[in-house]
């Protein structure tokens, strides 16, 4: 049987916005993040897009391979909830399983949720159905929400910051290549699609899309030429939108057997 780690269950962290609770309160976005960037270069006006990321919330859709999800994210609260899933075919004794995976962060709390199928959440103890507090003490890896220090870091801004060669085609539309072979965390590309990708990994072709505000709204990497791994679209929406993210009811301690899984 494969290693059962984030990596191969997605590692994108990111997650389907069914489920999430629906009320809602808005904040306003500040005037800096709605200038409409077409005055500035193109790699300029690509990167203030992703920047916004940082401090604005947002919703998000992605799509990866076989995985599928979304999910929303208060960066300046530092909350977020995100989930994903997909079927893949973990090996020898396991076979073709349908997994999801899903967080919620309260910075610099963590909890996560998974099904891996029956036969390996009975292996490692897990319920589906209930959330599990994560002891970052216990944590070796780095494919989660959090950064080491225990801040919130989904790994978007790290992933789409490694742009060359932008151009612009028309007044929101952009193209250009993206560098994966060197990005970590919950949105990184698995190791094996990497390495197997070789210098390929350095320069994937990509197309963006901004709103009229300068806002990014879509990024699509191209790289199912390459590996389905590769190929990556991650749609925002929700722009000020900010979602209630409480501690899950009924969460537990996170049983000692679930660390394999998660680093």
């Amino acid at each position: 049987m494969k290693p059962i780690t984030v990596a191969l269950v997605g590692a994108l962290a990111l997650a389907s916005l069914a489920g999430c609770e629906t009320s809602v309160t808005t904040t306003s976005t500040p005037a800096s993040a709605r200038a409409v960037n077409t005055a500035l270069p193109p790699p300029e006006a690509l990167a203030k897009s992703v920047k916004a990321l940082d401090t604005t919330a947002f919703n998000v859709a992605v799509k990866q391979g076989v995985m599928t999800g979304g999910g929303r994210v208060d960066p300046a609260a530092g909350k977020a909830v995100l989930s994903m899933g997909g079927t893949v075919d973990l090996g020898t004794g396991v076979g073709v399983t349908r997994l999801s995976l899903g967080y919620t962060v309260l910075a610099p709390e963590l909890y996560i949720k998974a099904d891996f199928g029956d036969t390996l959440n009975e292996h490692y103890g897990m319920d589906p159905t209930t959330w599990m507090h994560v002891d970052r003490a216990k944590l070796t890896g780095n494919a989660l929400p959090l950064s080491e220090d225990g801040k919130l870091d989904v790994g978007i801004t790290e992933l789409l910051s490694g742009t060359a060669d932008v151009q612009r085609t028309d007044k929101t539309h952009y193209t250009g290549t993206i560098d994966v072979s060197a990005v970590r965390g919950s949105l990184a590309p698995t190791q094996d699609s990497v390495q197997k990708a070789g210098a390929k990994a350095k320069a994937i072709p990509f197309k963006a899309t901004l709103d009229e505000e300068g806002r990014l709204t879509v990024f699509t990497i191209d790289g199912a030429s390459i590996d389905e791994d590769l190929a990556m679209e991650l749609t925002f929406t929700g722009y000020g939108s900010i979602d209630p993210v409480t501690v899950p009811a009924g969460a537990i301690e996170c049983p000692a057997s679930v660390y394999e899984l998660i680093g």
